[in-house]
C-alpha cells in the first residue's frame, strides 16, 4: 500500500508518517512539502491514498484537489487540515475528496477515518455531522436550516428517509442494514432511488446536497 502526504509542516508529516507505519506495517509512505512536488509523486507512483493539506505554500489545497481529480479522477484524496470548518468540509467533498480529517483528531479516530476511506467509504469529521446536522431541533426558521420530519417533503418513502438519515451520520451500508434490521442489498436498493431523487451519483455528492440545503433530521428510527 502506498500513501502520499502533502504537508508543508515537517513535524506534522513525520508524526503522521510514523503513525501510518505503525498502523500498516507494510505501508510505503511518500512525502512532499508542497503541491508541485506531491503532483510529481502522483504522476510517477501508484497510490492508494493522498493526504492533502488544505493550506500549502504554493497552492490552495482545494485548488490542488481540483487539479488532482481532473488529471487522476480515480485517485483517493483526503483533505488534512487544522481548520475544522463545516463549509470547507463540504466544499472538499463537492470537489471530489473522499473525506476530511482534522489534525486535532484523536489517534483512534484517525485510524478509523483511514480505514473508512481505504474501504471506499466517505469520512466526515464530527463537526460536519454533529449536533447542527442531526439529533437537534433547528434554531430560528430564517437561518436556512430545514427541519424534516415527513419523508414526503423530500419525495422519499419512509424507509428511504430512514436510510438517508443514517447515511448522513456517516454510516456504511452494513451499519445501516444492522440498524434497520434489513440486508445490505436492500440498503443498496433504497439508495438508488435516493440518489436519483437528489440528482447525484455518489454518497459524497448526496451528503453535500443534503447539507447545502440545510436539511436536518431527528434521531433515525430503528427498523422492526
Amino acid at each position: 500500500m502506498n500513501i502520499l502526504l502533502i504537508d508543508d509542516h515537517f513535524c506534522a508529516r513525520e508524526g503522521v508518517a510514523c503513525l501510518l507505519k505503525q498502523i500498516f506495517p507494510l505501508l510505503r509512505v511518500f512525502e512532499a512539502d508542497n503541491f508541485e512536488d506531491g503532483l510529481a509523486v502522483v504522476r510517477e507512483t501508484p497510490l492508494n491514498l493522498v493526504l492533502l493539506d488544505v493550506q500549502l505554500p504554493d497552492k490552495n489545497g482545494l485548488a490542488g484537489l481540483t487539479e488532482l481529480k481532473a488529471v487522476f479522477p480515480g485517485l483517493c484524496v483526503v483533505m488534512f487540515s487544522g481548520l475544522d470548518d463545516r463549509e470547507l468540509v463540504f466544499e472538499a467533498l463537492r470537489l471530489g475528496a473522499m473525506g476530511f480529517i482534522v489534525k486535532t483528531v484523536t489517534r483512534q479516530a484517525f485510524i478509523e477515518a483511514l480505514r473508512d476511506v481505504l474501504s471506499g467509504k466517505v469520512y466526515l469529521p464530527p463537526s460536519a455531522v454533529g449536533p447542527r446536522a442531526v439529533n437537534q431541533a433547528p434554531p430560528a426558521a430564517d437561518n436556512g436550516i430545514l427541519a424534516i420530519s415527513d419523508p414526503a417533503d423530500l419525495g422519499l418513502t419512509p424507509r428511504e428517509f430512514e436510510v438517508l438519515s443514517w447515511l448522513v451520520q456517516g454510516k456504511c451500508n452494513k451499519q445501516i442494514a444492522t440498524q434497520l434490521g434489513i440486508g445490505e442489498q436492500t440498503v443498496r436498493n433504497h439508495l438508488r432511488p435516493i440518489f436519483q431523487k437528489f440528482g447525484v451519483a455518489r454518497r459524497a455528492e448526496l451528503l453535500v446536497k443534503v447539507f447545502q440545503q440545510g436539511i436536518v433530521f431527528g434521531r433515525p428510527g430503528i427498523g422492526n
